[in-house]
């Protein structure tokens, strides 16, 4: 891929990744970019690199060679990534990764005290309107023991929505699902990002996903296999 990292969204020039003390060369050089709105999904076997990948352009993780550009600024550049993220990216994980203490609601709310300074009436206010967007708004006030597997992931998506991000990461979210729940999770994904005109990245080993994306990477042995458009 030779375009110009200023034309997409996001853009990995070269990324090489390498765990642990050299031995397992996770990323090889990889180039990829995402056009604003675009979703994409990474796919490929286990260990083939893709959540390493995705990490990398969420800026969860540095890599060791290479540079990540948002908008065509290089994200090296950036002081405090943290900030950025929390502006920028939502991110859903297999795992849900929800506070255990706190309600539906108080979980929605966590990433706004990094987001745009809000008042804790304004918080809530917004987090019960992302439950109400998910179908989540009557269980608010549960915790996440007392909801089902389903309703958790609907949860961390409405958490993933807290700050309007203008990129969704997702690793696996159907992956802990029953199949009847992972179709409407995925509606509700595809919905979403059109709705609010995100740029979608998966990383899935499912075909059934992947053939809901506009683009499909294949990836092996930390490159690149194919990148293709679904027609």
């Amino acid at each position: 891929m030779t375009d110009d990292p200023a034309s997409h969204l996001i853009y990995a020039d070269r990324l090489v990744k390498t765990y642990p003390d050299g031995a397992v060369h996770a990323l090889n050089g990889i180039t990829v970019g995402v056009k604003p709105a675009q979703h994409v999904a990474i796919t490929g076997p286990s260990g083939c690199g893709k959540s390493t990948l995705l990490n990398m352009l969420g800026m969860l993780d540095r890599p060791d060679g290479g540079e990540v550009y948002f908008r065509g600024e290089a994200l090296s550049k950036h002081a405090n990534l943290d900030h950025f993220r929390a502006r920028q990216i939502g991110f859903v994980f297999q795992s849900f990764f929800l506070i255990p203490t706190l309600t539906a609601r108080e979980n929605v709310q966590v990433p706004m005290f990094e987001g745009p300074r809000l008042a804790a009436r304004e918080r809530a206010k917004k987090a019960e309107g992302l439950l109400e967007l998910v179908s989540m708004g009557k269980r608010a006030n549960h915790l996440p023991q007392q909801l089902s597997v389903g309703e958790r992931q609907r949860v961390a998506l409405a958490r993933a929505l807290a700050n309007d991000p203008v990129m969704l990461l997702a690793d696996e979210p159907t992956g802990n699902l029953d199949s009847d729940n992972a179709v409407k999770v995925l509606d509700l994904f595809a919905s979403l990002q059109k709705s609010r005109n995100l740029a979608l990245l998966v990383v899935t080993h499912s075909d059934e996903v992947a053939e809901r994306a506009d683009r499909v990477i294949r990836m092996k042995d930390g490159r690149v296999l194919s990148d293709s458009a679904r027609t």
